[in-house]
């Protein structure tokens, strides 16, 4: 008896044995559906086709096709131009004419920049503008917000107008103090935007009686009200606007910069495309090359920057560049140039945001073997690492080994979505590819467990991938 006492002590010991993917992927978060895709990339025996042809959301994960389909139309070295042009002729210090500013959608363009424009005025010897300073916009049509974009969001920079005129990211940062019982709304005065606010400061259990929350409705000339309540458990609430009328925005930037860098303009600054006449260029802004915007657009998980990139896609017809047109540069990109068919899924615009996007884990897998055969690709090199870079640094799967600093993906998240798609090298040393896909994720009344329940899972089934391959 003695020996068997101890015998069944000893099992009790052992630790408990690991769950194999097959055992962690049949126990999915509550409700959601689950696609998983691996592949190996060299001699591994490891390959997984779950769900592999189910259309879901890619949220973010879809920035990959953008970005492949960008770099091989475009090319790494591709640039957006902001020019400055005149129309007249210059008599002194003063310009006889109107004046354009002709934007392209540059991403990455910002005040100090377009300051830099106008300085070349300056250094002309121009100090007077006898006439109008156009805005043209015509680089991009149609609507400024994808179709399926969440109504809810759009005063949100995530949810940031993408449109020609682009600047400072289209989005204003702010904040909300609470002072005195009440609150305080503060946005910077050399922002061009108007905001009123009525917030109340209640406590968290009042917050929960009255489900109440901060709302913001927009108004013409990015005018934002904001209502609604905060708990009065944090002293400050950073905010951050999507710039609501990017033609206002464009012009109350340049009516201030004009007074600061002593320009007198007499006619209007107002907006107006493909003004006809012999236009003289007077200065030109380059951006960054398209491979840095790609590594950034990666990284960051920057909608504003995909959805730019893809409508320029669609400019390359020769029309002006809209969501539509992008969706299909991409899809057209990627079958003639990478044999990547996307079929039957549904792209609607760049950055993954809409939820009218449909694609499956096949088709991520697609376009990761085409990048893992081509690793000199920004597209590839620009994809965070587990634990230590981009959106992946603090994602709680895979801050610890053998996850941290292995795997090397592209995250997904929207309401209800959540996904990773990229590379890992697994315990026998063999790389792989993969596409997770979660769909179906409701946080019910716990937010916080259900987020621990999907952290969990993931960590866990790709912990069971890496010792399986």
């Amino acid at each position: 008896m003695r020996f068997l006492f101890f015998g069944l002590l000893a099992l009790l010991c052992l630790p408990l044995q690991a769950q194999s993917w097959q055992e962690r992927l049949a126990q999915p978060p509550a409700g959601s559906q689950v696609a998983l895709y691996v592949q190996p990339l060299g001699q591994g025996q490891l390959q997984v086709a779950h769900n592999a042809d189910l259309l879901l959301p890619p949220a973010s994960t879809q920035k990959l096709f953008t970005a492949l389909a960008a770099e091989l139309a475009l090319g790494d070295d591709f640039r957006f131009d902001t020019a400055l042009e005149g129309l007249g002729h210059q008599q002194g210090n003063s310009w006889q004419g109107d004046l354009r500013l002709r934007f392209s959608g540059a991403p990455d363009l910002d005040r100090p920049q377009l300051v830099s424009l106008l300085r070349a005025l300056k250094d002309k010897g121009i100090t007077r503008i006898q006439g109008d300073l156009l805005l043209d916009g015509s680089a991009f049509g149609g609507y400024e917000r994808g179709p399926g974009w969440p109504w809810d969001n759009l005063a949100v920079c995530y949810s940031a107008p993408a449109s020609s005129l682009t600047l400072d990211h289209n989005c204003v940062a702010a904040s909300l103090s609470l002072e005195n019982q009440g609150t305080r709304f503060y946005v910077p005065p050399h922002q061009p935007v108007s905001v009123t606010s009525k917030v109340a400061a209640v406590s968290l259990e009042e917050q929960q009686r009255r489900q109440c929350g901060l709302m913001v409705d927009r108004g013409p000339a990015n005018h934002y009200h904001l209502h609604g309540c905060v708990t009065d458990q944090r002293r400050l609430w950073p905010l951050n606007f999507a710039v609501n009328d990017t033609g206002a925005y464009v012009q109350g930037v340049l009516d201030q910069e004009l007074g600061r860098q002593g320009l007198r303009l007499s006619g209007k600054i107002r907006r107006q495309d493909r003004a006809k006449g012999q236009w003289q260029p007077l200065a030109v802004l380059h951006s960054k090359p398209l491979g840095k915007l790609l590594a950034h657009m990666l990284a960051d998980s920057d909608n504003l920057y995909a959805d730019n990139i893809a409508k320029t896609l669609g400019r390359q017809s020769g029309l002006a560049g809209t969501f539509a047109l992008g969706a299909r540069a991409v899809r057209t990109t990627l079958k003639d140039k990478a044999g990547i068919t996307l079929a039957p899924a549904t792209l609607v615009d760049g950055s993954g945001l809409s939820r009218d996007n449909l694609v499956s884990a096949r088709d991520l897998g697609a376009v990761l073997a085409f990048l893992a055969a081509h690793t000199e690709l920004a597209s590839y090199q620009g994809l965070p690492l587990a634990g230590i870079s981009g959106t992946l640094k603090y994602r709680h799967s895979l801050t610890s080994p053998p996850l941290k600093g292995n795997v090397q993906a592209k995250s997904g998240t929207l309401n209800g979505s959540s996904n990773l798609a990229g590379y890992f090298t697994a315990a026998s040393g063999q790389r792989y590819l993969f596409a997770l896909m979660t769909f179906g994720l409701a946080p019910g009344s716990d937010e916080e467990a259900a987020q621990r329940q999907l952290t969990d899972f993931e960590r866990e089934l790709l912990n069971a991938l890496y010792q399986a391959g």
